[in-house]
């Protein structure tokens, strides 16, 4: 079972397209998730929240 928030539902939501590995959908904030695939999943999501994350350069 994977917790996330409403926001990273979406991206498990997205992400189930291409490898259907949710189980089954609980709740707004709870999956139920392929074991094997729980430690991929968890860098792809770090992955898109990273790429869509601002970030803030410092001035030399």
């Amino acid at each position: 079972m994977v917790q996330h928030d409403t926001s990273v539902k979406q991206i498990i939501l997205g992400l189930n397209e291409k490898g259907q590995f949710i189980i089954e959908d609980l709740d707004d904030t709870h999956v139920f998730v392929d074991a094997s695939c729980v430690e991929q999943l968890r860098l792809d999501i770090d992955e898109i929240l990273n790429e869509n994350t601002y970030k803030v350069e410092e001035s030399k």
